[in-house]
């Protein structure tokens, strides 16, 4: 694995433990952080955990980390959240095709017991 690969796995593991409340220290140690109440006002600061992450990197990806403006990492982060919505859609349309391919309908999964909204309107 090149040092790219290992950067890009160390970014991706970084990025995913601050969805689970996790920070990986290194490739070794994992610390489990406290849940912290949720703010709508506190944000993750995704540039100091590029900041943290290039402490990590090798020569001129350290300095282009660095120098990067928050604009762009927010840029970042958001085409990265598109994607993985985008992901989550086209697997749950393949879901549903084999399902239906299968002649198994979601509808019928729901059960009889769920009120319909045309019942709830009357």
């Amino acid at each position: 694995m090149d040092s790219f690969a290992a950067a890009e796995k160390a970014l991706s593991e970084m990025l995913k433990g601050v969805e689970s409340g996790t920070t990986v220290v290194d490739s070794s140690t994992i610390i489990k952080e406290p849940q912290k109440p949720a703010k709508s006002d506190e944000r993750f600061d995704y540039r100091q955990a590029l900041t943290d992450f290039a402490d990590e990197v090798p020569g001129r990806q350290k300095a282009v980390i660095k120098r990067m403006p928050l604009y762009k990492i927010n840029n970042l982060i958001a085409v990265l959240h598109e994607f993985k919505e985008e992901a989550r859609l086209v697997r749950m349309n393949e879901i549903l095709a084999l399902m239906e391919k299968d002649g198994v309908h979601p509808e019928e999964l729901m059960g009889s017991d769920i009120v319909s909204e045309d019942n709830v309107a009357e």
